[in-house]
């Protein structure tokens, strides 16, 4: 006969504590029991204005859903991915955040992401429009929902231009100038050191150099990988895209310490004349006219021209910003992440954030672009041919997300993420700008490294798309 189980006095009644708190939440009215929970948001918009459109979706949020709060973060687009990694490695990353592209495919392999399916549902599928709708769907699932579309163009001072003998094409599709190699002889016309002014805005800072070479690539008629997503950093069109970057610097056409340059010296350098041309041109550098140059806030002082391709290139290609909303599988409030997104895409709470920066956040919904209150924003009228010539190129679809780079299809790549942060490739493409390397050394130390660290994170070389069977 088995022995009968004997409980101590202490164990029954650690038990009934327990118990009792357990019925207790359970009995509690809902609105008290979410007393305790709280939304956790990082998003990249760092700026003032922006953290503030934020902060206005949660407040609303908050008011009605009673006992919750929302908590908000701006975080620079540079320090997004390093902030991420770490937050995952101690298992504590946000419930809700954005990710630059090129994070989505290694996030959603490690599991660290959940469809939200749901939530294009609720937006409406079909509103969004087609440059973004689809570009994240893997697995039959969507994986992200990006908060805005834009491009950065290449800009110039018209007013300097034209000073120097130079016409700027009206044609918003013609290049003014064709090749870098006319380009870089416009850029030597309108250097005048001894005026403080220099051709172009350069950064030499890696997560914006990595960007800027990343688009020259995909203009010279090459990539950062191939079809089966092996490293071709060895090849003559990145080879070519570094050559360029040299160029400018060894013929002085962008300003002394550009090597230590980054975005927003980049945009104060452009507005108040110490640049002519920058080709980092985001739609949101208008606000930085507006402040540092209010007397040529106008398309007669700063307007986009069509890229010019590299000696191997045929199209010019650029970047598409279109940072996506994921929800993080840890999170313990996934409800109330999708909650909050269903809120922030609704008319008042969008066209409220997208108006921080017009020209540069075009709306990913169709109903929103053609509302009369977004067509009236003033930025709009006052910059058309900025945001025209930014629907050409997504239109076109010579608009890749940043990261990514030509081909599109590089957004399947589970790697692209630990790449593209590691600093690897503008750490050798410094050092050849410097003058420490050969540019075909540069070049293969690049391969070299990245095939190491693909090969470290696990992938099979050569042909690392064999790790993804339903590829």
């Amino acid at each position: 006969m088995a022995r009968p189980y004997q409980i101590s006095r202490r164990r029954f009644l650690k038990g009934m504590t327990a118990t009792g708190a357990a019925l207790g939440v359970g009995l509690m009215p809902p609105e008290v029991r979410a007393q305790a929970r709280t939304l956790t948001v990082w998003h990249t918009e760092a700026s003032d204005v922006s953290v503030k459109a934020v902060q206005k979706v949660c407040d609303k949020f908050e008011q009605t859903h009673q006992g919750v709060k929302a908590v908000q973060q701006g975080i620079a687009w540079a320090d997004l991915g390093p902030k991420l990694y770490t937050a995952l490695a101690a298992g504590t990353p946000p419930d809700l955040a954005q990710l630059n592209c090129y994070h989505f495919r290694s996030f959603q392999k490690q599991g660290a992401i959940v469809p939200i399916d749901d939530v294009y549902r609720a937006v409406g599928l079909n509103d969004v429009v087609e440059s973004v709708r689809d570009m994240t769907l893997w697995d039959g699932k969507r994986w992200g929902i990006s908060h805005h579309v834009g491009a950065p163009l290449l800009m110039v001072r018209r007013d300097l231009a034209e000073q120097a003998g130079f016409k700027l094409s009206e044609d918003l599709s013609k290049p003014t100038f064709k090749t870098w190699a006319e380009q870089l002889e416009y850029l030597k016309a309108v250097t005048k050191p001894d005026k403080r002014q220099w051709g172009m805005s350069l950064p030499g800072t890696g997560y914006f150099l990595q960007e800027h070479v990343g688009r020259w690539v995909g203009s010279n008629g090459g990539g950062f990988y191939d079809e089966k997503w092996n490293p071709i950093f060895n090849k003559d069109a990145f080879v070519g895209a570094m050559e360029f970057t040299k160029s400018l610097a060894d013929n002085k056409v962008v300003p002394p310490d550009w090597l230590s340059q980054h975005w927003l010296g980049m945009i104060v350098e452009f507005s108040t004349g110490v640049t002519t041309m920058i080709d980092h041109g985001y739609g949101r550098i208008a606000g930085s006219i507006d402040k540092y140059a209010a007397d040529k806030a106008n398309e007669r002082h700063f307007f986009p021209v069509w890229r010019p391709v590299g000696p191997m290139g045929k199209t010019a290609y650029t970047d598409m910003d279109a940072e996506i909303w994921v929800i993080f599988s840890k999170s313990r409030v996934q409800d109330l992440a999708k909650e909050w997104l269903k809120l922030f895409y609704t008319k008042e709470m969008y066209l409220n954030y997208v108006a921080q920066y017009p020209v540069h956040m075009s709306p990913i919904l169709k109903s929103l672009r053609n509302d009369p209150g977004y067509k009236a924003l003033p930025q709009l009228k006052q910059w058309p041919s900025w945001v025209r010539q930014q629907e050409m190129y997504i239109d076109q679809k010579l608009a890749i997300p940043v990261g990514v780079f030509y081909p599109a299809t590089n957004i399947q790549i589970p790697f692209l993420a630990e790449i593209f942060d590691s600093g690897i490739i503008a750490d050798e493409i410094v050092g050849y700008a410097q003058g420490r390397r050969k540019v075909k050394e540069a070049a293969q130390r690049i391969q070299d490294r990245v095939t190491d660290l693909i090969k470290k994170l696990g992938y099979p070389v050569p042909d690392p798309i064999r790790s993804e069977k339903k590829v």
